[in-house]
């Protein structure tokens, strides 16, 4: 078992929350669940984090996620970029 598996208390998380670092808190208040599978205290406060990490704009891995909007944007964006260079690269085939 790691330092940090160790150190995961409750009051470790709540003062990751309050530094603002979400991602640790969650993980935290993960571990004490596995722990304490019965706690509703620590299942509501795993199923508000994700919320919050949610609506933040992060997966649950802390990593961020661009909103379903932009995602699209990009996807259509890279189709075009993708429907060009095929254009060119068969224009280059027939001049060849």
């Amino acid at each position: 078992m790691d330092e940090e598996a160790k150190l995961a208390t409750e009051t470790l998380a709540e003062l990751y929350l309050k530094g603002d670092n979400i991602e640790k808190a969650y993980q935290i208040y993960q571990e004490l669940l596995k722990k304490n599978p019965n706690s509703s205290r620590f299942k509501e406060k795993v199923r508000e984090l994700e919320l919050r990490l949610n609506d933040s704009g992060r997966d649950l891995q802390g990593r961020r996620e661009s909103p379903p909007r932009v995602r699209r944007d990009i996807e259509r964006a890279i189709g075009e970029l993708k429907g060009w260079l095929n254009r060119i690269q068969r224009a280059r085939k027939k001049s060849m």
